[in-house]
């Protein structure tokens, strides 16, 4: 049978064609794939120590548990890099090595060149790397969008099973108590994840996998995630995470209802300039800080402001090419400072500063930020439009797009841009990533992206 470069299994060696594969090995290869994908899910979102940590201010990883994220991600990036080198044609993969993802490579070379500690940077970038390949893969490796479905409905199930187990038969684990860091925090829901921060956007994410699938005929897989994702959002207390993912669905069902995604890019654009206004816009602006205490009632953010006032203040003194990887706040660059009693909140033995925007900025300088920005907000938007034009590909697009949503409005209240193995970091790469598979291919052709016939678009 003819068949097309697409539609090969591709192997260091040779190209085997789909068509010409024997039933039995193309069964196992599908099958093969498949569980790698699901095992990826399932590593990303439990991690390799669930239920480990205590609090987002306290050093959690000792030099036991740094050592097996190290060895234990080492070994899991290895396997999923053989899975994209044997399981999934190349043409796909060299979709990421488009120039702007080069950029961002070079943007990571150049903050570990300038990093005080080059040779801790090198391996916090090596650790975020994996996590991305590895993250890559979930929506690569899946034989084609209804393994993607199921695949994604078996791994998020599995982790809220793990989570609320956690809840039922580890309460002292998986809710937060009366410690003295957080206090208030007492009874709040946080799962097998290390904090409510980081719980309760990733479970928005499983709501909005919910909806995609309630939408892909998959109506009981995709009610009982919704259901159990939505109640333990709502659980954590996360104010930010509650007000803010309504409106990333709202965003894009909006577009999807009339049939017009350039309503969804334009109300994303809308919500982001007013998110702007709203957060760092108050540093600038007496009349954003009244909105912020109009609609927010608090127009500090929780003491965010002063954070990113600092923040901000010190990307002048690297203008460029920022401090390095991860190298600002928790450094000794910040914590080794005089009491800073011209700013209303003590920032010293703080990890990071609650805004992507600023810690790019600081720790990248001018250059990583216009290439962070344009790689992860802008060229999503621009890959959502044309996947919007492959009919197929519309539920999952959506997806992509409504995590790309939520992020961005997160992003302006968190830090976690290209964060290691942080789980929502990953999660928006995750859909940054689709969003640049479902503008190229179709992802219900048998077999995708492995052997999905490349869709040729007209221009533009």
């Amino acid at each position: 049978m003819s068949v097309s470069v697409a539609d090969q299994i591709e192997t260091p060696g040779r190209s085997v064609p789909i068509g010409q594969m024997a039933p039995n090995h193309q069964k196992s290869v599908h099958l093969t794939a498949s569980v790698l994908a699901y095992l990826s899910f399932c590593l990303l979102m439990l991690s390799l120590r669930p239920f480990g940590a205590v609090s987002l201010f306290i050093e959690e990883e000792g030099v036991e548990g740094d050592r097996l994220n190290q060895i234990g991600f080492l070994i899991a990036g290895t396997i999923a890099l053989l899975g994209l080198a044997t399981l999934v044609n190349r043409r796909l993969l060299s979709a990421f090595l488009a120039p702007t993802w080069l950029a961002v490579g070079g943007v990571l070379l150049i903050s570990v060149i300038v990093a005080p500690e080059p040779g801790d940077a090198a391996r916090s970038v090596a650790l975020t790397l994996i996590g991305m390949l590895i993250a890559a893969g979930i929506v690569l490796l899946p034989p084609d969008e209804k393994a993607f479905q199921r695949i994604a409905a078996a791994a998020i199930l599995t982790v809220l099973a793990v989570s609320y187990a956690g809840i039922t038969f580890l309460p002292e684990l998986a809710i937060h108590g009366s410690s003295k860091y957080e206090p208030q925090h007492a009874g709040l829901w946080h799962g097998h994840f290390s904090h409510k921060n980081v719980a309760g956007p990733v479970m928005s994410v499983f709501v909005m996998f919910g909806i995609y699938l309630w939408r892909s005929k998959l109506h009981l897989a995709g009610a009982i995630i919704t259901v159990l994702a939505l109640l333990f959002v709502i659980q954590t207390g996360s104010k930010t995470t509650i007000g803010l993912l309504p409106i990333a669905i709202a965003v894009v069902l909006a577009g999807r209802i009339v049939g017009l995604p350039q309503l969804t890019v334009g109300l994303y654009v809308t919500v982001a300039a007013i998110m702007t206004g709203l957060t760092l816009g108050t540093i600038y602006s007496d009349n954003w800080a009244s909105y912020a205490e109009l609609f927010i009632g608090d127009p500090t953010f929780t003491g965010r402001v002063t954070l990113w006032q600092y923040g901000l203040e010190n990307v002048s003194k690297n203008l460029w090419f920022g401090t390095g990887y991860d190298s600002f706040w928790g450094t000794p660059t910040v914590r080794d400072i005089e009491f800073p009693f011209d700013h209303a909140w003590d920032f010293r033995g703080i990890v990071h500063g609650h805004s992507n925007f600023v810690d790019m900025a600081v720790t990248t300088g001018l250059v990583g930020f216009v290439i962070l920005l344009w790689a992860l907000y802008i060229v999503p938007v621009f890959n959502y439009l044309k996947a919007c034009r492959i009919r197929a590909n519309g539920n999952l697009a959506d997806l992509f797009m409504m995590i790309l949503v939520f992020m961005t409005l997160l992003s302006f209240l968190e830090s976690f841009f290209l964060r290691r193995i942080d789980p929502i970091w990953l999660m928006m790469f995750m859909a940054v990533a689709g969003l640049q598979l479902t503008a190229r291919f179709r992802t219900t052709q048998h077999h995708f992206p492995s052997s999905g016939d490349p869709l040729r678009l007209p221009a533009a």
